[in-house]
C-alpha cells in the first residue's frame, strides 16, 4: 500500500526526558504509550469527520506508533490530500486537521502533567 495522502506525525521529547530525576527510560515509555493514545483517538475522530461517499477513504485511515515518543496518523487513499485541502475545482473538505485539532489539547494536558511528575 502506498503512503499517498495526508500524514500527521506526533514526535519529540528525546532531550527534554534526559533530563528528569525519575527515571528517564519511565518517561519516555509512558509519553510514548500517551502519544500512541492521542494518534488513536485522532485517528478514530479523523474517521468519523471523513467524507463517506465510498467509504473508501475512511476505510483507510490508521494511526501508526513510529517508535520511541513518535506516531503518525495516515490516509492512505490517493485523492486523501484532494479532500482535505480542495482543489482549484473542488472545496475542501478537511477530516484530519480538524482531528488534530481536537485532540491537541489532550497531548499538551496529559504530556504536561507526566513531565510535571517526571521533576519530582
Amino acid at each position: 500500500m502506498g503512503r499517498n495522502g495526508v500524514t500527521i506525525n506526533f514526535s519529540g521529547l528525546d532531550d527534554l526526558v534526559k533530563g528528569f530525576s525519575r527515571q528517564p527510560a519511565v518517561i519516555k515509555n509512558e509519553a510514548t504509550r500517551i502519544i500512541n493514545t492521542v494518534a488513536g483517538k485522532v485517528e478514530k475522530t479523523a474517521y468519523q469527520n471523513a467524507p463517506k461517499e465510498t467509504g473508501y477513504l475512511s476505510q483507510h485511515i490508521m494511526a501508526e506508533p513510529k517508535g520511541a515518543l513518535n506516531a503518525q496518523v495516515i490516509a492512505t487513499a490517493n485523492y486523501s490530500i484532494y479532500l482535505e485541502m480542495g482543489t482549484r475545482k473542488a472545496p475542501a473538505q478537511p477530516y484530519m486537521g480538524p482531528a488534530v485539532k481536537a485532540h491537541e489539547k489532550d497531548l499538551y494536558t496529559m504530556l504536561s502533567n507526566l513531565l510535571k511528575e517526571g521533576m519530582r
